[in-house]
């Protein structure tokens, strides 16, 4: 196991988790201009002073997903990394954290944050080569996505991969690490991390799996499709060492999650809680040393594999993912797609999550007023019918992703208002509310009274479940208790129930 030295600013120990000192600041290692042009920055200065062995800890995925929250925990913080609220990056090209994790006395771990992929205020260029950098970096990389894994996300991290081999390729890092079958090696270990997963994780007979499972699942050919398996099965091959995480929603209100950092971390849902710490657990348990072929690399050797990286980048050796003008026509659609569903969001806030329990025909009702809402404000933007198509489906996409967690807040909202309820009912009309009971028929009185309240005062989908499970084991045990009061023929004295 690792050892975590106490003479270092950062320090990991193991007490109810890893749980960090940190008093330094992120500083960037790598700029990444307008014009796709990467610039290598001071903290490459830094990362140079490290002779033993160093593991490297990156992280990517789209903008505002919480990439930087995770980071965070690594450092065992609620704070390091900027965690912002805007549609403006926080994190623009890649930035470590200032000071190294130590694991031994001859091995440190950095991390690694990415600028958000996706963001309207970059171009598919910029986003694939800040990625590309990332997964070449990184000895363990994390792959953070909201939702269930879809062919999109599969798309896109195979266009990253395909970047990834090919700057390796041509960059004279490749001469130290062969070619070939050799290139899975200078990958480095994946973790898909799922945010906001609310699916079971079964599979098609309808049995539990691990989320290493459903990874698998996502990433196994199917039948007819010969190119999808393709994509997959590229996956497959670089990434030999893979697994998947998922997380649920930190919070229950959309306005709380722009800021998770204002919180203080036992707020967050204690299973997000423990998901994460989970989660931080396995990746320091799991993380290596990076290597470059066979060789394993230290701090100079990293920075000179930065170097090289973006010199081969600079040098256009990394194709060019879209024209200028294709870029610039996705980039505002990216904007109106954004924009659509800014609306859709601030509808469900405003007009149903304010609301919440509600009834399955309300719900319903409510969300498809936000949908009209979203796909009317869409279509007042003039894009091209490619791009409108394309906008369209990944509004829908992402309509349906909340739509799922409005639901599942319904439904936690609805069970908590009944639970209040029924046990408040229970405590007024038969445990304290009633000192005797003369004969059974007297308690069913009071029972169904109970229960004509209990329907006027709750609603929503937990409704029927808390009646046929909480008020009945309760009304059970009430039945039980008066019949035996009265059998032993104490009918004169008061009975008081369960």
């Amino acid at each position: 196991s690792c050892r975590y030295s106490p003479f270092y600013l950062i320090n990991i120990v193991a007490s109810e988790g890893l749980m960090a000192t940190v008093s330094r600041c992120a500083q960037q290692l790598v700029h990444v201009d307008e014009a796709g042009r990467c610039h290598i920055q001071e903290a490459a200065a830094y990362l140079g002073q490290f002779e033993g062995k160093l593991s490297v800890i990156g992280i990517a995925g789209l903008s505002r997903t919480g990439k930087s929250f995770l980071l965070n925990r690594l450092l065992g913080s609620q704070h390091g990394f900027t965690v912002g609220s805007s549609v403006n990056p926080c994190t623009k090209g890649l930035w470590i954290w200032g000071e190294a994790v130590q694991l031994a006395p001859d091995h440190h771990c950095i991390l690694i944050d990415t600028e958000g992929l996706g963001s309207t205020y970059r171009t598919a260029s910029c986003d694939m080569q800040v990625f590309s950098l990332c997964i070449l970096l990184s000895s363990y990389f994390i792959y953070n996505s909201m939702g269930a894994i879809d062919e999109h996300a599969i798309d896109q991290l195979h266009l990253v991969m395909k970047l990834a081999a090919h700057v390796h390729s041509r960059s004279e890092a490749s001469c130290f690490s062969g070619e070939g079958p050799k290139l899975a090696s200078n990958f480095p270990s994946l973790l898909w991390v799922l945010r906001d997963f609310h699916l079971q994780l079964r599979d098609g007979r309808g049995k539990a799996i691990t989320e290493r499972d459903y990874l698998e699942e996502a990433l196994a050919p199917r039948p007819g499709q010969r190119e999808r398996n393709a994509v997959r099965a590229t996956i497959r091959d670089l990434f030999v060492e893979r697994d998947c995480a998922t997380l649920v929603r930190p919070m229950a209100h959309e306005a709380n999650l722009k800021r998770l950092d204002c919180h203080p971390y036992t707020s967050l849902r204690p299973e997000f809680r423990a998901q994460v710490d989970s989660l931080v657990a396995k990746v320091y348990a799991e993380v290596k040393p990076k290597q470059l072929g066979s060789m394993t690399v230290s701090g100079p050797g990293f920075v000179g594999m930065v170097t090289e990286y973006c010199k081969a980048i600079n040098s256009s050796v990394l194709p060019a993912i879209h024209s200028a003008w294709t870029s610039a026509v996705l980039k505002q659609s990216r904007h109106c797609a954004q924009h659509a569903q800014h609306a859709y969001e601030e509808y469900i806030s405003r007009q149903v999550h304010a609301r919440l329990p509600m009834g399955p025909l309300q719900l319903q009702e409510g969300l498809d007023a936000a949908e009209r809402e979203a796909i009317q404000i869409l279509s007042e933007f003039d894009l091209e019918s490619t791009y409108e198509q394309q906008c369209r489906a990944e509004l829908k996409s992402s309509m349906a992703h909340l739509r799922a967690k409005v639901e599942a807040d319904n439904l936690e909202a609805s069970r908590r208002c009944c639970l209040d309820v029924a046990e408040k009912l229970y405590d007024e009309l038969i445990s304290g509310g009633v000192n005797s009971y003369l004969s059974l028929e007297q308690l069913m009185r009071d029972w169904d009274k109970l229960r004509e309240l209990y329907m006027e005062r709750t609603a929503g989908p937990a409704q029927a479940e808390v009646m046929s499970t909480w008020l009945l084991h309760r009304m059970t045990l009430s039945v039980q208790r008066v019949h035996v009061e009265l059998q032993r023929g104490v009918d004169t004295n008061p009975v008081s129930c369960c």
